[in-house]
């Protein structure tokens, strides 16, 4: 067609007569001219086109390479007209003889860019038909083979994987990228740095979040261990009720009901004892209690935070749960979606593998695998194993029950540890610890948090150790708790 990929400069072709009538997938070569040509002769309309396109939504290959030059030019504050658009391909080699003339004839094609983003909306709904299309074929395909029941269920996954995407406006097959197109969001994000912005999504805690600059991002999976009793369910509901304050959280609580869930999350929220709420007419304070009740019942109509109970979960089961949570956010909040999942916890899911260790492998590295695909933030709970209890002092990274496997899945491994829970002093009943033995893109360190075993809740630290660690472990900043979180 055009000259870039050609040799015909014909300035705006238009479909030629004896392909009408032939089976084509859904586009709009006009649509897509008169989106290139306003970008080249006004740059302000990138502001109303460039949320709502990407390359890949072109269908003309000419056309996917010139917007994302235009794309690259304008979001490094370039001038993006005829000659620079010309030269940016040029120097990249995706120009052949002739191209300028196209490029020319894109910009004289409309007359203003007044229509832009209406022209933009038709590119991106052949786009998507064009998705769509291509997932009913495959989908036939299934059907029409002779796959097990698992294999269909498993193609029916992917498609509803990528109509997840498209109802997101993300792109339903990633690509490889230039190194150099990844700058700039790179330099952004430096920059946020410098100036105090943290890109990760808070954990709640002060100085957990600035030992990984910022808290958990999309695409990493944190485990946190250890051994029963030592308050792990507790600190990660506390870290998942922090993060739903402004982000969109899924729990898959395995060994809870939905109704012990519910019953920690207000004791948590509305700090009333828990055991006043399972057992309320024995409560020392009804007052306290139906007062607490009420503010933590309160706070938790306001949390973005979704629960599931199910048991016995597999990595199928996560996923088909991810989609759910994705699809019930888009009712709520059109435009939003899932940030954070947090699993409770490793051991208790299943899948085919006879084999133990190769299960909870295979578990792990699925995981990381599903948190990068979805963009969330992952934490996984694990137990640790007894040999844990064996030594005096915090547990060691070798002691993640069952697996190996779970350290190199892992970008950021935290492991609780509450010295009370061995020998109770009048300074260490509150103290607990989270060493943090892995951290993939940053240093590690043991940090204190306060434990409120009543109210299973966790909270920063204040102050120094006790002095019965011996000095051992970091102690608090006193800053005290995060403003905003629960």
């Amino acid at each position: 067609m055009s000259a870039i990929f050609g040799e015909d400069p014909r300035p705006v072709p238009s479909a030629d007569a004896e392909l009408q009538g032939l089976r084509v997938p859904p586009h709009s070569v006009e649509a897509e001219q008169s989106v290139l040509g306003g970008l080249l002769i006004d740059n302000r309309c990138w502001d109303r086109v460039g949320d709502l396109l990407k390359p890949d939504d072109f269908y003309r290959r000419e056309h996917q390479v010139l917007f994302g030059a235009m794309s690259r030019l304008i979001n490094a504050s370039k001038p993006a007209d005829v000659v620079t658009v010309f030269d940016a391909l040029a120097e990249r080699e995706q120009l052949a003889v002739g191209g300028l003339a196209y490029i020319n004839a894109l910009a004289q094609c409309v007359p203003s860019s007044a229509n832009a983003r209406r022209y933009a909306e038709i590119v991106r709904s052949r786009s998507v038909q064009r998705q769509v299309a291509a997932l009913a074929v495959d989908l036939q395909g299934a059907v029409a083979g002779k796959l097990e029941a698992p294999e269909i269920m498993t193609a029916v996954d992917a498609a509803v994987t990528s109509l997840l995407k498209l109802m997101q406006g993300a792109s339903s097959a990633d690509e490889p990228v230039l190194l150099g197109d990844l700058m700039l969001e790179l330099i952004d994000e430096v920059e946020a740095l410098a100036a105090g912005k943290l890109p990760g999504i808070s954990t709640g805690f002060i100085d957990l979040d600035a030992l990984t600059a910022g808290g958990g991002r999309a695409g990493e999976l944190w485990v946190m261990g250890a051994r029963p009793s030592m308050g792990k369910s507790a600190c990660a509901q506390t870290i998942g009720l922090n993060v739903a304050e402004d982000e969109w959280c899924l729990v898959l609580s395995q060994e809870d009901s939905l109704l012990t869930y519910g019953q920690r999350a207000v004791a948590n929220l509305g700090k009333v004892n828990l055991a006043d709420l399972r057992n309320p007419a024995k409560a020392e304070d009804p007052d306290a209690l139906w007062a607490g009740l009420a503010l933590g019942a309160d706070k938790a109509g306001k949390k973005k935070l979704l629960v599931d109970a199910q048991g016995g979960l597999t990595l199928a089961d996560v996923r088909r749960k991810v989609q759910q949570a994705n699809r019930k956010i888009q009712s709520i909040q059109p435009g939003a979606r899932l940030k954070v999942l947090l699993i409770d916890y490793l051991q208790l899911m299943t899948g085919e593998n006879q084999n133990r260790n190769q299960l909870l492998g295979e578990i792990s590295n699925g995981l990381k695998a599903l948190v990068k695909e979805f963009g969330l933030w992952g934490i996984l709970l694990s137990q640790l194993s007894r040999e844990a209890d064996k030594r005096a002092g915090l547990p060691h990274m070798s002691d993640l029950r069952d697996s190996g496997d779970i350290e190199g899945a892992a970008d950021v491994i935290m492991l609780l540890h509450r010295q009370a829970k061995r020998k109770l002093t009048a300074d260490n009943k509150y103290w607990a610890q989270a060493e943090i033995c892995k951290n993939k893109n940053g240093p590690t360190d043991t940090i204190s948090l306060f434990f409120h075993g009543k109210y299973q809740r966790f909270d920063n630290w204040a102050g120094p150790v006790p002095a019965s660690a011996g000095g051992v472990g970091k102690g608090g900043d006193g800053a005290g708790e995060r403003k905003g979180f629960n």
